[in-house]
């Protein structure tokens, strides 16, 4: 079965869907069967499925790639949308890699479906409370979503979502915290429209690029690290490195993000 296009059940677990409604802890195999209407057992093996892509991701890069020694405490916020939030992906990923390093603490700040103004109003709640030394932010996705027709826009404008970033970045240099912005991943309307017939969503090409050129030029203004990931996405087709929704990152693509987010945090451990 194409479980990226045919399985909800398999995308509400993937990307923690819960997370959008309750505080439910990832792993509970039970609460999750009850919240989506499965099976205990049918939850249970997903969650192992994606615990044994990640355990492999992690020990893939661990064996070819000089991942950086913790010199100290740190605690390190991960801020953004399902593109971190998935269960496979390279926040987990790094997590794995770190797993039993007790200087670390991870935080969780990551919800699927989340634009630039979910991420502002719940900076405080999801981040700011919990102390980070370190947040990575990606995120804009979302706010480039568009209806395809004559009125359709998308769901935040360009100016809008320079002032949520700049906010949010704002914000975490301020406390003295050090900040690492990702840019954003192209997105293939095919796909997108096979995952999600019915919503007539699109992007712009076009606004990609855009709020990659905000990211980049938020980071300057505010000093914070960039993460520019258009020229290594730029090696491959869009295909190479997506999921079949077109939208999220493949196993392959969540690994080139990965690691270069390990060499970046990598300057502040």
């Amino acid at each position: 079965m194409d479980y990226t296009l045919q399985s909800e059940l398999y995308n509400n677990i993937k990307f923690n869907m819960q997370k959008l409604i309750l505080d439910v802890p990832g792993e509970d195999a039970l609460r999750l069967g009850r919240i989506f209407d499965a099976k205990e057992e049918e939850i249970r093996k997903l969650l192992d499925d994606f615990e044994d892509t990640i355990r492999r991701q992690a020990e893939e890069i661990r064996g070819s790639f000089d991942i950086p020694q913790v010199h100290e405490s740190r605690r390190i916020a991960f801020i953004g949308d399902s593109i971190t939030s998935d269960r496979e992906s390279f926040f987990n990923i790094i997590r794995k890699i770190y797993e039993g390093e007790e200087r670390l603490t991870w935080i969780d700040a990551a919800i699927s479906g989340d634009k630039s103004d979910d991420a502002r109003m719940k900076l405080y709640e999801r981040t700011m409370n919990h102390h980070p030394d370190i947040a990575h932010i990606l995120i804009g996705t979302n706010d480039m979503r568009e209806n395809l027709d004559e009125d359709g826009e998308s769901c935040l404008s360009l100016p809008e979502y320079r002032r949520n970033l700049e906010y949010i970045v704002k914000r975490l240099r301020k406390e003295g915290i050090s900040v690492i912005l990702s840019t954003i991943s192209p997105v293939l309307d095919e796909g997108v429209g096979k995952r999600f017939p019915d919503d007539n969503w699109v992007y712009q090409g076009s606004n990609i690029d855009a709020v990659n050129s905000i990211i980049e030029e938020t980071a300057v203004k505010f000093g914070a690290k960039l993460n520019d990931m258009r020229e290594v996405y730029g090696r491959y087709r869009a295909e190479e490195i997506l999921f079949q929704d077109g939208l999220h990152l493949n196993a392959f693509g969540q690994r080139l993000l990965t690691e270069h987010v390990l060499t970046a945090l990598g300057e502040l451990l």
